[in-house]
C-alpha cells in the first residue's frame, strides 16, 4: 500500500511537468513572415484567408518550415522571391513589370487604363493604344 501511494505522488509531480514540457516544445510548422513567431495555420471559413489558429489573427505571408517556401496567406499560393518588404517594415507582393510601366503611366497625363475583370487591360495614351489579352500584348500607334 505504501508503494502504490509513493508512485501516486510520484505521478502527481511530474505529470505537470510532463504536461508543461510538452506544451512548450513548440512544433509548429509555419512561421509567420510578419512576426517571425511559430505559428499553427487554419483557413477562415468564411474569408479563406490563412489565420494563426491560436491567436485567431489573419496570417499575410508565412513560411512553411519543412519547405522553406513563402506562401500567400490570402491565396495560399507559393511567393517564393514575389514579395517585397516597404520601408515600415511590412511585406508586400512585387509588382510585376507590367504593373510598374502601368503605374509609370498613370502618373503621366491623357492617359486612360481600363482594367476587365478577366484581368485584361487596355490603355490608351494621346498616340497609342495597348491591348493586353490573356497575355498577348497589341500595340497600335496614331503614326
Amino acid at each position: 500500500m505504501k508503494n502504490l501511494k509513493k508512485v501516486i505522488k510520484v505521478a502527481l509531480v511530474i505529470s505537470p511537468i510532463v504536461v508543461l514540457a510538452s506544451c512548450n516544445s513548440n512544433k509548429a510548422k509555419y512561421e509567420d513572415l510578419a512576426t517571425g513567431e511559430k505559428v499553427y495555420i487554419i483557413k477562415d471559413s468564411q474569408t479563406g484567408m490563412a489565420m494563426d489558429s491560436i491567436s485567431q489573427k489573419p496570417v499575410m505571408f508565412y513560411v512553411d518550415l519543412d519547405t522553406k517556401d513563402t506562401i500567400n496567406g490570402k491565396t495560399g499560393e507559393v511567393v517564393n522571391n514575389k514579395i517585397v518588404k516597404d520601408a515600415e517594415g511590412k511585406y508586400e507582393m512585387a509588382k510585376s513589370d507590367l504593373e510598374q510601366q502601368i503605374d509609370n503611366m498613370k502618373s503621366e497625363d491623357d492617359v486612360k487604363i481600363k482594367v476587365e475583370n478577366d484581368g485584361d487591360y487596355k490603355i490608351k495614351t494621346d498616340d497609342k493604344k495597348i491591348k493586353i489579352e490573356d497575355g498577348k500584348v497589341k500595340i497600335k500607334t496614331d503614326n
